[in-house]
């Protein structure tokens, strides 16, 4: 990856980190593109949708920014760096992760007015601090063009830190708009005292949310802390055993989750159904950059503090600028180590100017005074910044003996002259625990031109941190500035040897975050997909065909996890349900049959109380009055002759009986449904035949349990016409008849022994009275057989089983 414009940019733990927050902020911004897109062609664009569309890109760009200063390593006081060309768009599009964190603010202060819902009665307020921040954005743009004017022109320029807390404000002021839409949602507004109202406001940050827009809108206002906490981080120092790593760790980490945590309310708020592959995507994206992330920074400090600068001077050692004269500029070679005793001038800590003894000769131009800085670098135009080391060459004719600058050490700085030489000598005072950052270092400039640097005291394993170039030796040697004509610097720039050092691992995890991203990104809808939006997609489908009326709905089980626990209990819940609406229709089909039978047997007594009725007002009224006048026959009757009386007294007899008869029948069709005693009954039956007909009748009746009337009914009348039929025909005065009833089953059996008969002797009478039997039998499922033949008498057999 070190195939960046010039070989200037170089991977690292914090790119790394930058990099997994830009690729979940560009996925999310490509999500809310698409949305914003949608609802423009459908022509109902919503201000949130587009203000988060904003807020999104905008927040892809500053981390796209501030990747590109932590590549090139530059952002700690000037965004260039001496390997990195100035007029690269990868060197000018750093200063711009400031106006496009003020994108964000303003962006985000908008969206806290209008999301969830537009805060009512606060229109105007949105204008004036709408207003305000864009303005105070256009300040951030106009520091961003002098920002890159200046490092066009080679210049350090820096905006003071304390600009960057009006975005800090910003996102206070999101967070207590926020709040107000909390309390707005949660009905906090509508107590009836200004004290009431201030309480519910406060104590909607903690209470159970009242409804969906309460609980994202106390998401949003937990949601903005984490900008709050990046934008304090902007006025922490650098200074640390390791810089800025645990911050920006921290920064990365809480970024990510704020991202994955705006996905989950945001698209959770959404109308939508499809989201939900979308957030389970997102989730895992972020996990995994996040792992990406903890493993470069866990890997970074390790790997770091292994790097050895090579060519680093070490104690005792000298070093020796000769010129080689013309336009060769210098040669640089070892030479004795041969300190000279600190003495003369102090310089202090603003630096200063020494006047020379002799024209000193320095690339190619003659010098009679230079200018010595506080960490004891040497300059020819101007004292020395440290920032002038980072535009290409430097910006001006220079010494480097060794440009370093820890934060645990003061040091002091001497310059001795006389009319051959000058020496300038740095001793770092530090602390007893602190020698590890220690540097003397002295540095000898002769009237021929000649530079010798001898190293006094070099720690022997100085650590570099990524952030702070100055925290470690960054650059030793010679420069004749801006001006290559009398020769090429010389110049040993050991932070960019650690930047290389890094980049060596580091690259190559670029690479793997990427590929292994865009797989998580497709292969991650796929498993999802496949392993639990299917399986749900299927329950969901069964849910519908079961609401919309398919009770034996099944959906199949594909794995025997949670979710195929969840569609086993859908699929157990269906059957039961299927189940008892089954026992509801059998049972509402029993009721209706019962009604149905109801009904049939109201009618039926409805019908016999008419018939009823009807027999009584005519046929027994008539029987009644024959009755009457067939009884006073045989006195009138008393002087003929015997035959005639008799005959009288029959007739008086079956008018009688059958008078008996219409008043039982009567009887009957009153008291239908009421239970009789089929032996009494039958008893009855035997008794009137006796007492009329003169039958002897042997009899055998049996009963267990009663049985339903119309069955009694139908035996009743087969037994009836069976004894009538042996008075008329069978010759006979001698009959046996068999009743045996349970309460499921019941058997007739009538027999006599008179004449018989056969198929051919019958008339149409005999078979009609037959034919009558057989109808009854059949209307109550019972099974009549006959068996009778010329003069070998009759049985009549009736059997029912229910």
């Amino acid at each position: 990856m070190t195939g960046a414009p010039h070989g200037s940019l170089y991977w690292n733990p914090g790119a790394i980190s930058y990099l997994a927050e830009l690729m979940l902020a560009l996925v999310l911004s490509g999500y809310l593109v698409v949305r914003a897109t949608r609802e423009i062609r459908q022509g109902r664009v919503h201000a949130s949708t587009f203000l988060l569309t904003i807020l999104m890109l905008a927040i892809s760009l500053t981390f796209l920014a501030s990747m590109l200063r932590v590549l090139t390593a530059g952002g700690w006081v000037s965004y260039a760096m001496p390997w990195s060309r100035t007029d690269a768009w990868t060197t000018l599009a750093m200063p711009w992760s400031r106006p496009f964190g003020g994108i964000v603010s303003t962006s985000l202060i908008l969206l806290a007015y209008h999301f969830p819902k537009p805060l009512r009665n606060a229109r105007t307020e949105m204008r004036i601090v709408g207003t305000s921040l864009i303005v105070l954005t256009l300040v951030e743009v106009a520091i961003a063009v002098k920002a890159d004017l200046a490092i066009l022109t080679y210049t350090a320029w820096w905006r003071p830190q304390w600009i960057a807390g009006w975005m800090n404000l910003a996102t206070v002021g999101a967070a207590i708009i926020f709040w107000r839409q909390l309390a707005v949602a949660s009905g906090a507004a509508r107590s009836a005292s200004a004290g009431h109202r201030v309480f519910d406001a406060i104590a909607s940050v903690w209470r159970p949310a009242a409804n969906r827009e309460a609980r994202v809108a106390r998401a949003f206002l937990i949601l903005t802390i984490l900008p709050m906490i990046h934008t304090t981080a902007l006025f922490l120092p650098d200074e640390g055993q390791f810089g800025r790593y645990p911050l920006d760790i921290f920064i990365c980490w809480s970024a990510l989750a704020q991202l994955v945590g705006l996905t989950l309310v945001l698209v959770g708020y959404l109308p939508e159904r499809s989201s939900f592959l979308f957030k389970l995507t997102i989730i895992g994206l972020g996990v995994l950059l996040a792992t990406v992330n903890g493993l470069a920074w866990i890997v970074g400090p390790t790997y770091a503090a292994q790097f050895r600068a090579p060519g680093l001077p070490v104690s005792g050692q000298a070093l020796r600028y000769a010129p080689r004269g013309g336009t060769l500029g210098y040669a640089m070679q070892p030479t004795a180590f041969l300190p000279e005793p600190a003495r003369g001038q102090a310089i202090g800590e603003s630096g200063g100017r020494i006047d020379l003894m002799f024209p000193l000769q320095f690339y190619g131009r003659s010098y009679r005074r230079l200018y010595i800085d506080r960490l004891g670098t040497i300059g020819f135009d101007h004292v020395p910044q440290a920032t002038d080391a980072a535009f290409g060459q430097g910006v001006q004719p220079a010494i480097y003996p060794m440009l370093v600058d820890t934060a645990n050490s003061d040091a002091r700085i001497t310059a001795f002259g006389d009319a051959e030489r000058l020496i300038v000598t740095r001793r770092d005072r530090c602390d007893a625990d602190a020698t590890d950052r220690c540097y003397q270092v002295q540095t000898i400039l002769y009237a021929d031109g000649r530079i010798d640097v001898q190293y006094l005291d070099i720690p022997a394993a100085p650590p570099f941190t990524l952030f702070s170039p100055l925290r470690a030796p960054w650059i030793v040697g010679i420069t004749p500035g801006v001006d290559l004509r009398a020769g090429p610097p010389i110049l040993m720039d050991y932070h960019r040897a650690f930047l290389m050092y890094l980049d060596r691992l580091f690259a190559p995890l670029v690479l793997f975050t990427i590929a292994t991203a865009l797989i998580a990104a497709i292969g991650l809808p796929l498993l999802f997909s496949n392993f639990l939006v299917a399986p749900l997609e299927r329950l969901l489908r069964g849910i519908r065909r079961f609401r919309d009326g398919e009770a034996d709905t099944q959906v199949a089980i594909s794995f025997n996890d949670e979710i195929g626990y969840l569609i086993e209990s859908f699929n157990a819940m269906a059957r039961e349900q299927t189940a008892l609406t089954r026992r509801l229709e059998d049972r509402v089909a029993e009721r209706v049959a019962e009604v149905a039978d109801m009904t049939v047997r109201n009618t039926k007594l409805e019908e016999r109380t008419r018939l009823s009725a009807d027999l009584h007002d005519a046929i027994a009224q008539t029987l009644a009055s024959a009755s009457l006048h067939a009884n006073a026959l045989p006195a009138r009757l008393r002087d003929r002759s015997g035959p005639d009386v008799e005959a009288a007294e029959q007739v008086a007899r079956l008018n009688r009986h059958a008078l008996n008869e219409m008043r039982l029948l009567l009887t009957e069709l009153r008291s239908a449904g009421e239970q009789f005693s089929p032996t009494n009954r039958l008893t009855e039956l035997l008794d009137s035949f006796t007492r009329l007909h003169g039958l002897a009748i042997s009899r055998d009746l049996a009963e267990a349990a009663p049985l339903p009337p119309e069955v009694f009914a139908m035996f009743y009348r087969v037994a009836q016409e069976c004894l009538n039929n042996v008075v008329k025909h069978s010759g006979v005065r001698e009959v046996e008849l068999v009743f045996d009833a349970l309460e499921d089953r019941a058997l007739l059996t009538v027999s006599d022994q008179g004449r018989g008969f056969g198929a051919a002797d019958m008339g149409r009478r005999e078979r009609l009275g037959l034919g009558i039997m057989r109808d009854r039998a059949r209307m109550i499922g019972a099974t009549l057989e006959i068996d009778s033949a010329p003069d070998q008498g009759c049985r009549v057999t009736m059997i029912w089983i229910r």
